[in-house]
């Protein structure tokens, strides 16, 4: 596998969005109350990673995101990072407020690392994608629906940088297990930054408004090993610090 084919397909499958959804790349349509900001944390067989979000003005949030990747001796991979920060817009939500629509905008890179005796040049991108929530079923399931463009290139003079359309949808089942959610969720990217689809199952517990844990196991369709498989992750929401008090 091509160096820039690895850049690529984890730009563009981790690096960004998946603030709501832990470690799923689909989010909704949703931005945080005003005031209030989130920490995501996640770990698995592939990557670890943190996510910070800060909704300092209302109907925007705000994400620098960090994820570290483990060495993975059989693709030729070794350890590194990557980085990225993205803002979110909501711009519509429907009458019964459970669906709506957002659009995000973001910057990532890979710094530079050695791979044996081969020095691999920083990778930049700039990314931009919609997202869409539809309540199904009177709310027993919620749609996610997420496309978007990423452009990426490297510090490498020659580099001609590349285009690629991101595509990704989640699934949410409702009422099955009691306080808990069965999530499947389908992503990939066309074009010259082409990474195969991948699919993630998962179950999402949402037992109160402040600590959600979810685990999920996801892998390409071809079953390559390129996936994340076994993760675990938990968003952690404040209340909000921005606020005044309302008057007794």
């Amino acid at each position: 596998m091509s160096v820039k084919y690895f850049l690529v397909l984890i730009l563009c499958s981790c690096s960004f969005v998946g603030v709501k959804g832990q470690q799923f790349n689909t989010d909704n349509y949703l931005t945080m109350p005003h005031g209030t900001s989130t920490i995501t944390l996640t770990a698995g067989q592939r990557n670890s990673g943190v996510i910070a979000s800060f909704s300092l003005i209302p109907n925007f949030e705000f994400f620098a995101q960090a994820t570290m990747f483990y060495e993975n001796t059989s693709l030729e991979i070794p350890s590194h990072f990557t980085t990225t920060v993205y803002a979110k817009y909501m711009f519509w939500v429907n009458e019964e407020k459970n669906g709506g629509g957002g659009v995000f905008l973001g910057i990532g890179k890979t710094p530079g690392y050695w791979a044996n005796t081969e020095f691999i040049e920083l990778h930049k991108n700039i990314w931009s994608a919609a997202s869409f929530t539809f309540p199904l079923f009177d709310n027993a399931v919620s749609w996610d629906l997420m496309p978007g463009m990423v452009y990426d290139w490297s510090s490498e003079p020659e580099s001609p940088g590349g285009w690629g359309f991101t595509y990704s949808t989640r699934v949410a089942v409702y009422g099955i297990i009691p306080q808990s959610a069965l999530v499947g969720e389908v992503l990939g990217t066309e074009g010259d930054l082409f990474s195969p689809m991948e699919y993630r199952i998962g179950i999402r517990w949402e037992p109160n408004k402040f600590v959600i844990p979810a685990i999920t196991y996801g892998n390409t369709f071809s079953g390559s090993g390129q996936g994340a498989r076994l993760e675990v992750g938990v968003m952690i929401f404040s209340p909000p610090y921005l606020k005044k008090p309302l008057p007794e």
